[in-house]
């Protein structure tokens, strides 16, 4: 479980979802700690790499970080 203090800040929010992926046992690609970084910093991404590379979890974390904000978050996905 992840705990996410109230109004928590981006490194705060990073922080709370790395310790997650930790206690689960996920360990992240380069690109995947790449794009979450610049994801919780504001930035936008498109990250472009091959099938099973783990875009998924990038998109699990941008989906923690708008919930513990209060945002909306959709995901879409060409199948």
């Amino acid at each position: 479980m992840i705990a996410v203090p109230k109004n928590a800040d981006a490194d705060a929010l990073l922080e709370a979802f790395v310790q997650w992926t930790d206690e689960t046992g996920i360990e992240m690609y380069e690109a995947q700690e790449e794009a979450i970084l610049e994801l919780f910093t504001g930035a936008n991404v498109v990250l472009n790499t091959p099938t099973g590379s783990g875009k998924s979890l990038v998109a699990v974390a941008l989906h923690f970080r708008s919930l513990a904000r209060g945002e909306r978050s959709v995901y879409t996905s060409p199948i």
